[in-house]
């Protein structure tokens, strides 16, 4: 059996004192879609953040792609995050004085990737999102719906094994929601990568095979 491209194990994180993730475990293999569900203040942001490298969690272990977080220095986590991770946001995060196709781009640039085969990619990849007409389109030239194509299609560019969505619908109205739904289940279903989306609306649980609840820090799975 191959190794789960995310495992998190007996994870803990406090501020000033006050217990925010209280010893959570769970694993996501390639390909696997879990939406992350609780209320406000349940410590659902700070997994993420724990996760996805941007917070060091107190004790315990974030493993990507058999890489440990917690024996990573900047450096290493930088590299973590540029390789393995793409993340997508309730509020798009787009740079504002970036194409479409330039903002897509920003992650091969910063891997090194030849300028040929990033621009193959990218427009491969707009392609693939619906947006390749809009490539040359700066943010705010786009609606919500193709912002968030976009930067679906930045977050998925560097072919990373863990994809992490906030809200990915939440700045969306309810059939552009769908859309973007049908979208990430279809290319994580392709690209094999797992998917970690935190999510308040019951029609984007409902396309995850997993759910994840987490109330006070700790973690259960309906």
């Amino acid at each position: 059996m191959s190794s789960p491209i995310l495992e998190v194990t007996c994870l803990t994180k406090a501020y000033a004192d006050r217990p925010i993730l209280r010893g959570v475990s769970f694993k996501l293999a390639a390909g696997e879609r879990a939406a992350l569900l609780g209320p406000s203040g349940s410590g659902k942001t700070t997994l993420l953040n724990c996760i996805g490298g941007v917070d060091r969690a107190d004790t315990g272990v974030v493993s990507i792609a058999d890489e440990k977080l917690h024996a990573l220095d900047a450096d290493g986590l930088a590299r973590v995050r540029r390789t393995h991770i793409g993340t997508v946001f309730q509020f798009f995060h787009l740079l504002p004085t970036l194409t479409a196709a330039e903002n897509v781009e920003l992650p091969l640039q910063l891997l090194g990737i030849t300028a040929a085969e990033r621009e193959k990619r990218v427009r491969a990849l707009l392609e693939r999102v619906g947006v390749s007409h809009r490539a040359s389109a700066l943010p705010s030239e786009l609606s919500g719906g193709e912002m968030q194509r976009v930067a679906i299609a930045r977050a998925i560019i560097h072919r990373p094994a863990l994809l992490l969505a906030d809200e990915p619908t939440g700045n969306l109205d309810s059939h552009t929601g769908e859309q973007v739904l049908d979208l990430l289940a279809e290319v994580v279903q392709e690209s094999q990568a797992a998917l970690l989306m935190v999510t308040h609306s019951d029609e984007a649980a409902k396309r995850c095979q997993r759910i994840l609840r987490m109330k006070d820090g700790e973690l259960t799975e309906a």
